[in-house]
Order: C-alpha cells, then structure tokens, then sequence
C-alpha cells in the first residue's frame, strides 16, 4: 500500500488522502432530501464510516463505487457519538493494480499461519484412536482445498477472531484449553474432544466470504455452518470401510450442540461430557477474545470500552498489574 496513515493512527481534524476498501456502499437521500453517499471504508488496522455529502464530487463513474472495491478517497476526520467518522471530499473508483498489496486492506492472524499449520498437524498426530485420526486426516491433510481455506478463513463475519487465520488460531487455542482440560478430567476420551473442537467450525470456510470484506456466501446463508460441517463429517465418514456408528454419532453430536442452546443455533443441546466443554471452550475462547480486543481499543471514555453488541455491556480497561514474583513489590 502507498505510504499512508493507518486508520486506527487517525484523529480528528487530520486530512486524510489514499486508498481504502469499501466494506459499505450505499446512495442515500438526506433530510433536505439530497443524495448523499454513505460508505464502510476499511485497511487491515480498523474500520471507519465516511460520507460524500456531495455526490457531484465522485469522479468517474458512480457506480463504480460499491462495496468490495478499492476507493481514492480524499477527506478529513471528525466525530461523531464519540467515534471517528470521514467527511469526504472526493471519491473514485482504484483498479486493483493500482492499489498494489491487498494484505494492507485486510486484519490477519498475528501468529504466522505455517506456525499455526504446524501446530496443528503435531495435534492431528497426537490423537492415538485411528477411527478418529483417519477422518481428520482426510479432512486437514488430505483436502488441500479445505486445509488451505481452514488457513485463511476468519472465525466470524465480526464477532470474534475476525480476521485472516482467524478460524485456524481460535480452533487452536480451543485445541488448547482441550488439552488441559483432558488432563484435569481424566473420564474425558480426550480424542474425541480433539475431534470435536477441531470440527465444530470447520464449515466456516465455506459459511463465510472473505476474499474481499467479510460476510455470509449463499451456502452460509442458507444452510449455515453447523449443517455444513453434519453433511461433511457424514460423507468423509462413509468413505472409511467399517467406522463406528456410535462414534459417528458422538462426534456429531459434539459439532451439532456446540453453540449450547436451541436459540443459538444448535439443534440439539450438549448431552455428553465432551460435548458439553466443547461447547464452554469454544464460548470462552470467542468471548475472551471480544475482551481483550475491547482492552486494546483507544476508543472511548477514561476506564471503559465502547459498548460491545457481542458482549452485551462496556469493559473495565483499568488491569491490576498484581505483585512481582521476586521481591513482593507492587508493579506499575
């Protein structure tokens, strides 16, 4: 990307000149009723809404400026409710060849994905039942389409982990609290949690778009993730000569109770006790990504976040620092 500001360095009054992605796009007509254009302009740091109030100041073609497209835009920072926001004062359509490198448009991992790859093929490894370990297999290794979609998929549209390498690091860290939970309940089958929180997302590489912004594909909208990965599972499955009916059984039932209640998306709820930590695993690990993300956001006032929709309330920002293991001295 040329030399330019990031969004999440920008503050108010600063003029602002260069290239951004159209999340949004959309003609609007004001209460004076003149046009307008109202617009989600994003790079790889943040997000910020922009509006042309004056239509005639879009050179070439107006309808060329739409979501999932590269914009020039010239423009200043304001506020507006205690956000930042751009007043635009030109808008036109950029070619992708001339923007450059998309990888400054779009939030990615920052845990590198050969790293994370690994990680997960040591894991995959790791899992001694071979019923278990062949249907993973054949899914994480053997489809190199799906394991390559499983590497750049984000976890959400705009909940949590949404970003590129998004899926892959929230599964791990799920596969992570996995294993030590495993270890403090020992009458857990631990490779059937394995399995379980290895698949409970996996159809998000198919539920979601994310060559461009984030969103839902038509299959996404009208399916959904969990019946994605159902049918998956069950077609792997009867690729492999004499799988076990009762575990085909478990491990569905692990992917299609994982969101914990009806009214949350999952047919059936948590009935095993694989299930049932599959489940808070993956609950947890979202929500406490929310956190920590509402803790890095400058925005704001003093103490607390701005209000989080996922969450359902503002974050307290002040952290204890808490005691300094060698002398008992309070840190700062």
């Amino acid at each position: 990307m040329p030399d330019q500001p990031l969004i999440r360095n920008l503050k108010e009054g600063e003029a602002f000149q260069g290239f951004l992605l159209a999340q949004e796009a959309a003609y609007k007509v004001s209460a004076k009723g003149s046009e307008y254009l109202e617009l989600k302009l994003a790079d790889a740091s943040g997000d910020l809404k922009a509006f042309l109030w004056d239509i005639r100041a879009i050179e070439g073609d107006m309808d060329a400026i739409q979501a999932d497209v590269f914009l020039r835009v010239k423009g200043a920072v304001t506020t507006y409710n205690g956000r930042l926001q751009m007043k635009l004062d030109k808008v036109r359509f950029a070619a992708d060849a001339e923007v450059g490198d998309f990888s400054a448009f779009f939030p990615v991992s920052s845990r590198p994905v050969p790293e994370m790859l690994a990680e997960l093929d040591g894991l995959l490894d790791s899992v001694r039942d071979p019923w278990i370990q062949a249907l993973l297999k054949a899914l994480f290794i053997e489809n190199g389409s799906l394991r390559a979609a499983f590497a750049l998929a984000p976890a959400a549209k705009s909940m949590h982990h949404a970003f590129l390498g998004g899926l892959l690091e929230h599964t791990l860290s799920v596969l992570g609290m996995a294993e030590r939970a495993c270890a403090h309940y020992p009458s857990l089958n631990r490779d059937l949690v394995m399995a379980g929180a290895l698949l409970h997302d996996v159809g998000k590489t198919a539920e979601l778009s994310y060559q461009r912004s984030f969103g839902y594909t038509d299959a996404g909208n009208l399916l959904g993730h969990i019946a994605m990965e159902a049918e998956w599972i069950s077609r792997e499955v009867g690729k492999i000569p004499g799988f076990p009916e009762e575990l085909r059984l478990h491990i569905l039932h692990i992917v299609l109770s994982h969101h914990g209640r009806l009214e949350f998306g999952s047919p059936v709820l948590p009935k095993t006790p694989e299930a049932l930590l599959v489940h808070h695993l993956d609950d947890l690990d979202g929500k406490l990504e929310v956190m920590f993300r509402a803790l890095q956001d400058d925005t704001g006032t003093g103490a607390w976040s701005p209000y989080s929709r996922a969450l359902d309330r503002v974050i307290y920002r002040r952290r204890w620092a808490g005691v300094a293991a060698e002398d008992g001295a309070v840190q700062n």
